[in-house]
């Protein structure tokens, strides 16, 4: 049951490490299903191996520097967590808004992709329609509880995983080599440019399974089972990964890849015909794993927002609890409502742009957290350590850097938007949300206490000089 400390009340605490390896694949697997292949007309497949190769890496070193944060800092705030703790309020509010803009704008996209599976069965569903139908139903599902969720997200997950290796099996011999490496030479049609734009589509395929941290007040040994749930789904993603885009690729070719709505039913019709079986199965039973995801992210943004709000970064209704299940339903309602909204205002292509900008603002800041805090607190009690540091964070802290000036080339409009939002974040936090600190806030005790401990420890500095 729910307990409260101080005013704060805590989350139910239900989850094991198979829970947080089901929720870690199954919030990013619809990244196999939709989103990847628009960066394809100017990668080629070599060019989008090679970016998502790059943002494997990326992910697995940060995912390795999170796992050591998660352990030190067991909070529902997560990435906002880590960074107010090594960088002070602002930083954390920063990184906090990161995560909000990656996971608000995540839901509307991967609801156009369930629009568009459902469309390839009934054309005559408005993909509004199914997205709203889809909102409701996990909204719902989320308001019930963590647990119920937990388990619905197994279900789902292990039949899109088969899915996928069903997809393998079939495609695997079928597989054209010219449509991965064109006997005209030209590898990667965009250059080094078109490498550097298919980062923020790359990124796709595993974006998201740092958001388990968040789970931190609700996982029973946080301790053990949050490293092996976040290594473990991170190994699974990076091999599904490679394995669905050269199967796609492989077996429809750039063309039809690119312009597809719903790549994998549009690789197996190009190959085998619109009525082959595995296309219908696809289509249909396809639509678990962007169902899969888009829980997932219903789960990510209301934890990030919760998180905020009763720390009072952001309005403190958006902290409400339900009575009776001990869920956050205000952050878990209002947002849905704003991305229906922007399901219906924008496509996806422009809103991965921004949803990947959000996500590498709050990688670069959990990495330089990973950095500081071993610098600042050498002594916080640290039960998983980073291997091969300061190697790991580093590389994942240079990759996020590079990527993130990706979206410049591939829109720079919605660059500008995104940098935009920001500045409105900048200015709202020092007008308002600097003064609304609750201090109560678990995240926000916290880094009081670790800073009055660094003061304490200064100011005792000299007097232990005079004594010796």
């Amino acid at each position: 049951m729910s307990s409260k400390k101080g005013e704060i009340i805590v989350l139910k605490k239900a989850l094991t490490p198979i829970h947080l390896w089901t929720i870690g694949v199954g919030i990013v697997i619809s990244g196999n299903y939709f989103g990847w292949n628009f960066g394809l007309s100017q990668s080629g497949y070599l060019g989008m191996l090679i970016a998502t190769l790059f943002m494997a890496i990326m992910y697995l070193t940060m995912t390795l520097g999170i796992s050591e944060l998660s352990t030190m800092l067991p909070y529902a705030g997560g990435p906002y967590s880590f960074a107010r703790r090594a960088m002070g309020r602002y930083i954390g509010f920063i990184t906090g808004i990161g995560v909000v803009l990656q996971y608000v704008i995540a839901a509307p996209i991967i609801a156009i992709g369930i629009g568009g599976y459902i469309s390839f069965l009934f054309p005559s569903v408005p993909t509004v329609v199914a997205a709203a139908f889809m909102y409701a139903l996990f909204m719902g599902v989320h308001i019930i509880g963590i647990k119920e969720y937990a388990t619905i997200e197994m279900v789902l997950v292990f039949i899109a995983l088969g899915l996928l290796v069903l997809m393998y099996f079939v495609g695997l011999p079928q597989i054209n080599v010219a449509h991965l490496f064109p006997e005209n030479g030209d590898l990667i049609p965009g250059g080094f440019k078109g490498v550097w734009s298919a980062l923020p589509y790359a990124m796709w395929l595993f974006l998201a399974i740092e958001m388990l941290p968040m789970l931190s007040e609700e996982t029973r040994d946080v301790q053990k089972d949050m490293p092996k749930g976040l290594i473990s789904g991170m190994i699974t993603l990076l091999v599904l990964s490679v394995l669905t885009t050269t199967v796609a690729i492989g077996l429809a070719g750039i063309d039809v890849m690119t312009v597809a709505e719903d790549p994998l039913p549009a690789a197996i019709a190009a190959a085998f015909g619109n009525t082959y079986w595995l296309a219908q199965i696809l289509a249909s039973v396809g639509l678990v794993g962007l169902i899969a995801s888009f829980s997932g992210v219903i789960l990510a943004y209301s934890r990030q927002v919760y998180a905020l709000s009763r720390a009072g970064y952001l309005p403190s209704i958006l902290a409400k609890m339900h009575k009776k299940r001990q869920t956050p339903y205000m952050a878990i309602i209002l947002p849905g409502f704003i991305g229906l909204a922007l399901v219906i205002l924008f496509n996806p292509d422009d809103l991965i742009l921004i949803s990947t900008f959000g996500a590498l603002v709050s990688y670069i800041t959990m990495n330089l957290s990973v950095l500081i805090l071993r610098k600042k607190e050498p002594n916080l009690v640290r039960t998983f350590k980073t291997p091969l540091y300061p190697f790991t964070p580093i590389v994942s802290l240079v990759l996020a850097v590079i990527a993130i000036f990706a979206s410049f080339f591939a829109n720079f409009t919605f660059f500008i938007v995104s940098l935009a939002v920001f500045a409105v974040a900048s200015i709202y936090y020092w007008i308002w949300a600097r003064h609304q600190i609750n201090e109560d806030a678990p995240e926000e005790r916290f880094a009081k206490e670790a800073t009055t401990s660094h003061e304490s420890q200064i100011t005792s500095a000299p007097i232990e000089a005079i004594r010796e």
